[in-house]
């Protein structure tokens, strides 16, 4: 029921999530892009959490009290993976889904949600390519194993209006309308909630004292760029 994965966005807290177990090392979004980036949905607010909105929802899809869920994550792979599963667990119970959480190693977790074994699941996506259409085409899309679509869609998601605008995307030669209609698709899969974006995690260098290194863009390291500071 569209009412029951609102409602479980609804309840939460991104605010929280960042502030508090990101330690502010981490943007709230409820997009896939970062803001100013190609194919980034301008001026895309992120709410509050609304506790009693998301309970009111899980009512009148026939939930009015609630339901147990198990929530997966791994342990050992994103920055404060297990924490954010932790707390997401929290802000569900509150709402009256009776959360389970399951946070183990990224190697037991990711074989079982590929199996879909995973009710809910945290999961991250890294981009490649500075816009949003390698995401949509491969986390998304209705899965087409010879076209090459949907080889991450782990949840068997398929929206044909979403495929439609996507694939009007990918023979677009003009930016701007392209760029329009990769907003679009955007917008119709956020609208069914079948992924929720919580956050986009900032990379983070360390550097000794005395050393000083540019950050990447695209967060790898190259050791050549480390310099010594000037004494």
């Amino acid at each position: 029921d569209p009412r029951v994965r609102r409602a479980l966005a609804m309840a939460i807290d991104r605010h929280q999530l960042v502030e508090r177990v990101m330690e502010n090392a981490a943007l709230a979004t409820t997009q896939f892009m970062p803001p100013g980036s190609y194919s980034a949905i301008p001026d895309r607010p992120v709410p509050a959490a609304d506790p009693a909105g998301a309970r009111q929802l899980l009512a009148e899809a026939g939930y009015p009290q609630g339901f147990q869920l198990t929530l997966m994550g791994s342990n050992d792979r994103y920055m404060n993976d297990a924490r954010v599963v932790q707390a997401i667990g929290q802000m569900w119970t509150r709402i009256g889904v009776r959360t389970t959480v399951e946070a183990q190693p990224y190697a037991t977790f990711i074989g079982r949600a590929t199996r879909r074994e995973a009710p809910a699941a945290l999961l991250t996506w890294g981009n490649s390519t500075g816009e949003v259409s390698v995401l949509l085409n491969s986390v998304l899309r209705t899965p087409n194993r010879d076209r090459g679509h949907g080889a991450a869609n782990r949840l068997l998601y398929s929206n044909p209006a979403m495929d439609e605008l996507v694939a009007s995307a990918e023979t677009e030669m003009d930016n701007a309308k392209r760029e329009d209609l990769l907003r679009r698709a955007s917008l119709v899969a956020l609208e069914d909630r079948m992924l929720v974006p919580l956050y986009l995690q900032n990379a983070l260098w360390a550097m000794r004292s005395g050393l000083t290194y540019e950050a990447r863009m695209d967060e790898r390291n190259d050791p050549a760029a480390v310099q010594a500071a000037a004494r």
